[in-house]
């Protein structure tokens, strides 16, 4: 969660190459998911 991480200081490549992906993480995506019907329904997702 948070922002992406992105190689500004080139310490891999001469690029601004993305080194992380915000939201790209299943598991992350499901909890917040099932947090956001749980707050909004009170019923427990499976």
């Amino acid at each position: 969660m948070g922002h992406n991480d992105i190689d500004y200081e080139h310490k891999f490549d001469k690029t601004n190459k993305t080194l992380s992906y915000t939201f790209d993480n299943e598991i992350q995506n499901k909890m917040i998911i099932n947090a956001l019907i749980w707050l909004g329904t009170g019923k427990k997702v499976k």
